[in-house]
């Protein structure tokens, strides 16, 4: 590797260490670039210091046949100004052999089956038969418990508390069958099961939603990579093949056959539009609000049995269950779509419940039962 080096106004201290620590640190990027044709590498080093021999300038460029690698590092002392300079050309080394070998064709197969193991190994038969028979308890449960969780995250989404895509669906079941296991003791002995998971599936996604608004967004703009270039206007030829490819109006048999047996198109569309209304105001609701109409009006649970889910009293639950509707019935005013003196209380949004994919249950099954699941013998070994 070719080394040139460039040292501008530096003190008597900076221009002695500074040769030493780039042919140091020059060694150690020399073994990563042992691969590459030594007379094609060169490294171009430069160091500067202000004319009050305050503030140090490193800047680092190392050229390769498959490309150029650059970094700059500030400081106010020599040495650890050109360390966190290698540091970081060392980190930015490595992504980009990383992404000749293209590695993440065969790393991340292993390492997303790492991932979707529930479980790592049972430690003991103890702990075998402890997870089989955790999944033989909670296995009448999982269309429940995947229904709620899918419920409460698509309502988080809407009303914007998570982004989009930041929670899944899996992860949180997942978590939820988790913790059950893991407290599966502590269980009050007068709580159903399902209550119990109903409640464990609450307590992860508000822990997991306020660790969500707390993260990073998606949409952060990167320090590394250049900003996207704004969109551009469309051009006249961009138009031209949109007008072109409009549909036509083709004629349907729905439009030239009467089907008498059809609802009324008026009264549909006023029932969808209704619907849409009570979601968006389910997806407004504060979360516990929102819980409380899911339990009672949606899985027509008794107050008393949604108050212990909750952990509330049957009065509060109450309270909040009349709270809820008014404010239903209100957003339903503000859209037109009922009569602020009418008798009638809105209830909130039936979903036809969706049972779990198949797919998911043998998952969450073989990470329980471990080999059992996939018919296998082969023994647990136990340790002495």
């Amino acid at each position: 590797m070719k080394i040139i080096t460039a040292f501008r106004n530096l003190d008597a201290h900076g221009s002695r260490r500074a040769p030493e620590l780039i042919e140091a640190e020059s060694a150690h990027l020399a073994r990563r670039l042992e691969r590459f044709p030594p007379e094609l590498v060169r490294l171009e080093a430069s160091l500067s210091q202000t004319r009050g021999k305050k503030r140090i300038r490193a800047g680092l460029r190392l050229q390769l046949p498959s490309g150029v690698i650059a970094t700059q590092e500030e400081g106010f002392e020599v040495e650890p100004v050109l360390r966190r300079a290698f540091a970081e050309l060392d980190r930015k080394l490595a992504r980009h052999l990383s992404r000749l070998r293209r590695e993440e064709t065969w790393k991340r197969p292993a390492r997303r089956a790492r991932l979707e193991a529930l479980l790592p190994p049972a430690r003991d038969r103890v702990e075998a038969e402890r997870r089989a028979l955790w999944f033989d308890l909670v296995e009448d449960h999982l269309d429940a418990l995947y229904n709620a969780v899918r419920r409460e995250l698509a309502y988080l989404a809407a009303s914007g508390e998570v982004p989009a895509g930041r929670l899944s669906l899996r992860g949180l079941v997942d978590a939820t069958i988790l913790k059950g296991l893991e407290r599966f003791t502590e269980r009050p002995a007068e709580f159903d099961l399902g209550d119990w998971l109903m409640r464990l599936a609450y307590e992860t996604i508000e822990a997991e939603a306020r660790a969500a608004r707390r993260a990073l967004p998606d949409d952060a703009a990167s320090l590394e990579h250049a900003p996207e270039a704004p969109a551009e206007e469309p051009t006249e030829a961009d138009q031209e093949m949109f007008e072109f490819y409009q549909p036509d109006d083709v004629p349907v048999l729905e439009d030239l056959v009467a089907d008498t047996d059809a609802a009324d198109p008026e009264a549909e569309t006023l029932r969808h539009e209704a619907q849409l209304a009570l979601h968006r105001a389910m997806a407004a609701l504060p979360a516990l609000w929102r819980r409380v109409l899911t339990l009672c009006d949606v899985e027509e649970r008794r107050p008393e049995e949604a108050a212990a889910i909750l952990g509330l009293s049957e009065a509060e639950t109450a309270r909040i269950a009349v709270a809820a509707r008014d404010f239903l019935r209100q957003k339903l005013v503000e859209a037109g779509l009922a009569d602020a003196a009418g008798p009638d209380q809105p209830r909130a949004p039936r979903a036809a419940p969706a049972p779990q994919p198949i797919a998911e249950r043998e998952r969450i099954e073989r990470g329980l039962r471990g080999a059992t699941a996939t018919g296998a013998t082969a023994p647990v070994e136990e340790r002495s």
